[in-house]
């Protein structure tokens, strides 16, 4: 949170809110518009899936607790969406109003991870990478920025949930090719998580872009302005603010 929140967090908070107005500007609603807008309370299956939402949250904020993979949370959750008696779903969601094609579509894009991971293919890649990249053991801050080139990589190459499942087991590794700590190199990967580049990296965004039924092109530019922004201006400012914290 110390490391990450402050400057990458926010940053990326306001910086997303910005592109989006820049890029789809619009008008905000008149006051007739907005005086047909009703608030109303919470009805009792809203407050039921919050419920459901919060335990799930609690228990993946806690897992250093209890150990219980976060999979394995997500999943019952999920059942208990699906419960008859809690009423959170309709009668016709698993034939009719469940998108398998997305369902799907994620599914494939976390297991290509998973095998390029398994198969040693992403290994092949950050030791090549690591061969040809030139890193100084005198030059901290260069090799924090070419590690999180090369995670940016391995992000785009197996989509943001093959990083840690390639990175993490080199990290020692690449600990002693850098000079930096192990804990530096680990953190890299969230620097990666962050430069998104392409939709296709993120499952949720997919997720999203098909519950949204939002065009592919303009999430497309989301992301583009975003990494570049992102790359020029927030993994700059969070490099000094680890310099003030004593990464390296």
């Amino acid at each position: 949170m110390l490391l990450h929140f402050p400057v990458l967090g926010l940053g990326k908070l306001f910086m997303t809110i910005g592109v989006i107005l820049w890029l789809f500007p619009d008008q905000a609603p008149n006051q007739a518009i907005q005086a047909t807008i009703e608030k109303s309370a919470m009805t009792k299956i809203e407050i039921r899936l919050l419920m459901v939402l919060c335990a799930c949250f609690a228990f993946w904020f806690t897992d250093s607790l209890h150990h219980i993979s976060a999979g394995w949370i997500g999943l019952i959750a999920a059942l208990l969406c699906l419960l008859p008696s809690l009423g959170l779903t309709g009668k016709n969601v698993i034939d009719k109003d469940i998108q398998y094609g997305t369902l799907l579509f994620a599914a494939g894009i976390i297991g290509l991870s998973a095998i390029i991971a398994h198969s040693g293919l992403g290994r092949v890649l950050v030791n090549y990478l690591t061969e040809v990249i030139p890193f100084s053991p005198h030059a901290p801050l260069l090799n924090l920025s070419l590690l999180t080139f090369i995670s940016t990589c391995v992000a785009i190459v197996t989509n943001l949930a093959g990083v840690p499942a390639i990175m993490t087991p080199m990290a020692e590794h690449l600990a002693d090719i850098t000079g930096l700590s192990k804990d530096a190199v680990l953190m890299t990967q969230v620097l990666a998580f962050s430069t998104v580049l392409l939709p296709y990296q993120a499952p949720p965004l997919i997720t999203a872009i098909a519950l949204g039924n939002l065009s592919i092109s303009a999430v497309t530019k989301v992301c583009l302005a975003t990494f570049v922004l992102t790359s020029l201006v927030l993994l700059p400012l969070n490099f000094i603010w680890w310099y003030f914290l004593g990464m390296f």
